[in-house]
């Protein structure tokens, strides 16, 4: 661990700590609970702790892990969301470009223009997308299955991907954890914000908010996701972003606060926009992939929504602190 910085060391034995003592709380919860939850509860557990485990070695080997795990999951998305579109309809060809693209986007996200990337990746996708499957001949539902392959493209890759260009953000100081620090602190409280509204939702939740979308979404589980991720935003934003950085106390503290309160929300959106998809296609979860959770749709719903607005959230941060 010598060459890793010591606040990133420190920052993710905090957060291991942390999925600890969440851990401990969550077994002494279940005990007297029904077989069946309990093994659900506890298959979640061991995911987290996977998840967690590949997201700290990402995180330690930096941008190329980052976009390594980023791939890894949009593949894995853009499985699931292939067989929710229908896989009679779209083709083994069709398939086998849709994939070939993910790697080829990442590549080009590392070592080219990532401003460039962005502005050419919808026309790209409509252009490689719309041509091919022109090609190969019409087939029963070519217009649905063609737009809905371009916005799994969109949100599963390109959405996701602003993860990776966090990186890239013009800052004039570094956090203390490093460049690093802007991914941990938007994944942090994207996540802690699904976990405190699934908790606060299941205890205290009464009013439906989207109950023809997701039934179980309610406006108490909302309200407990906000404050957490805001709480935690303005304890750990001086850390692992420059948010604060060069500001009085008050601003810094409300920058932080917006930004918390923007990933809760959009969070929140990211979610009901994949179950959404999900009740479309008339399956609950998108696959079996992560037990006790479902499939990576599942996981990286909230973030592909966070990713993006948190990018450009920061950008503009960024440059009204430089006027």
């Amino acid at each position: 661990m010598s060459s890793v910085n010591p606040s990133l060391f420190w920052a993710i034995v905090s957060i291991l700590i942390a999925l600890t003592a969440g851990t401990l709380v969550r077994i002494v919860a279940l005990r007297g609970a029904h077989r069946d939850l309990v093994q659900s509860r506890l298959a979640s557990l061991k995911t987290w702790w996977v998840l967690a485990i590949l997201l700290t070695l990402a995180i330690v080997a930096g941008k190329i892990g980052v976009a390594v795990m980023l791939a890894v999951a949009a593949v894995a998305s853009l499985r699931e969301f292939m067989r929710l579109v229908g896989h009679e309809n779209i083709g083994s060809s069709t398939a086998a470009v849709v994939f070939l693209l993910v790697p080829l986007y990442y590549l080009s996200a590392l070592f080219g223009d990532h401003k460039l990337l962005l502005q050419a990746s919808p026309v790209a996708c409509v252009v490689a997308l719309g041509g091919l499957r022109s090609l190969l001949g019409l087939s029963p539902g070519y217009m649905r299955t063609t737009a809905s392959l371009i916005w799994g493209l969109l949100l599963f890759v390109v959405c996701l991907s602003y993860v990776l260009f966090l990186f890239d953000v013009p800052i004039t100081l570094e956090p203390q954890v490093g460049r690093v620090g802007w991914v941990l602190y938007l994944v942090l409280l994207t996540e802690t914000n699904d976990i405190m509204q699934a908790v606060t939702g299941r205890r205290f939740g009464k009013t439906k908010i989207t109950p023809r979308v997701s039934p179980n979404k309610s406006l108490e589980g909302l309200l407990g996701g906000i404050l957490s991720t805001v709480l935690l935003a303005v304890i750990s934003a001086p850390w692992l972003t420059t948010l604060t950085e060069a500001r009085s106390l008050l601003a810094g503290m409300l920058i932080s606060l917006a930004s918390g309160l923007m990933i809760s929300l959009f969070g929140f959106l990211g979610d009901i926009n994949m179950s959404a998809i999900k009740r479309d296609a008339g399956v609950k979860d998108g696959s079996t992939l992560l037990p006790g959770q479902g499939g990576m749709i599942d996981r990286i719903d909230s973030l592909t929504f966070t990713a993006p607005v948190f990018y450009y959230f920061v950008r503009f941060v960024m440059d009204a602190s430089h006027e």
